[in-house]
């Protein structure tokens, strides 16, 4: 206990930090996915994408029957952002084969980016089709 500070003092701390802790558990467990442990399929696909590229390595390639569009180069679109990052998934929406999600790129030296990603399904496997900077609104209801 601090000069001056009675029991009393550390109970009010004690009292207010409490319903901040349990907030930000609440809010862990809604970011998380609804509590589940393992990311979902979707954003396994990006944080494989993301993690050599971010990296300075070569992107993994689409699948063999990708629902790409050609031409597309989300590997160039990121570079362009940064050489070399780390991310952090923020927010994703998908329907149907489709889907977007926004990452924070965060480079060695500089401010973060904000990027959203656009992917496509083709049966189990999710490709990175495109990147571009900035995040896509996204509807939480």
């Amino acid at each position: 206990m601090r000069a001056g500070q009675g029991a009393g003092g550390w109970a009010v701390a004690l009292a207010v930090g409490l319903p901040l802790a349990a907030a930000g558990t609440v809010v862990a467990v809604v970011l998380g996915g609804g509590g589940s442990a393992a990311p979902s399929p979707l954003h396994q696909a990006v944080d494989s994408y993301l993690e050599p590229v971010g990296r300075g390595a070569r992107a993994p390639a689409p699948g063999p029957d990708t629902r790409c569009p050609a031409g597309g180069d989300p590997e160039g679109s990121l570079r362009a952002l940064a050489a070399e990052f780390g991310h952090r998934i923020v927010s994703s929406t998908r329907s149907g084969d489709g889907a977007v999600v926004n990452v924070d790129l965060a480079p060695p030296a500089g401010d973060r980016i904000e990027a959203a990603l656009e992917l496509r399904r083709s049966g189990d496997r999710w490709d990175v089709c495109s990147a571009s900077r900035g995040h896509v609104e996204i509807d939480p209801f």
